[in-house]
């Protein structure tokens, strides 16, 4: 699959479709994780939940843990229909990172509620404390959820060491949460 991938993604640039090498990194990042250099020296490094430690449990989870994981939403996932609920401790894999110019991160949320303009709001550990991200509307269909974390998330030690808690900001019907990521990207050059 990941070769019909690569062809058609290969196909689109020879034609001019894709009109930059970072929106080729995104769908790259998308089809097969890991990291993805573009010709600036920039590198795109996709750091996917590895454990979680759940000391906050107010969504429902279905299957097995971690829960966000993997975009697997017919298996393992995280749902709650009530305001205020909280879900967490979720850690993400390490970067294997030290000394690399930290430009961008990005905590990725998978997921989707079943109203329109219903909110989530993310927290991130950066060593210390926990930190809101913000406010951001879920879709109504499965897909990315964007919180900028950069100022969190300022050193590779803070990343290897991030975590995130969910919380839910409306009543009614049905919030899902399938997988978190943090997005990472950095001067290969530095």
């Amino acid at each position: 699959m990941r070769k019909v991938w690569a062809i058609v993604l290969a196909f689109l640039l020879v034609v001019g479709v894709l009109a930059s090498a970072k929106v080729l990194a995104a769908l790259l990042g998308t089809i097969v994780g890991g990291t993805v250099t573009v010709g600036d020296g920039t590198d795109t490094l996709w750091l996917y939940v590895e454990s979680d430690d759940l000391r906050i449990t107010e969504w429902n989870p279905i299957g097995a843990s971690p829960y966000l994981e993997a975009i697997d939403y017919n298996i393992n996932y995280i749902s709650t229909g009530a305001k205020n609920n909280l879900d967490g401790d979720y850690y993400f894999a390490d970067s294997g990172k030290s000394t690399q110019t930290i430009i961008n991160v990005t905590v990725q949320i998978y997921g989707m509620h079943s109203l329109p303009n219903k909110q989530l709001e993310v927290f991130v550990w950066d060593g210390s404390s926990y930190t809101s991200l913000g406010l951001q509307t879920l879709p109504t269909s499965w897909s990315w959820v964007n919180y900028t974390a950069t100022t969190v998330l300022d050193t590779w030690a803070k990343i290897d060491g991030a975590k995130i808690y969910l919380k839910s900001s409306d009543n009614g019907a049905t919030y899902y949460v399938d997988c978190a990521r943090l997005q990472v990207e950095y001067n290969a050059l530095s």
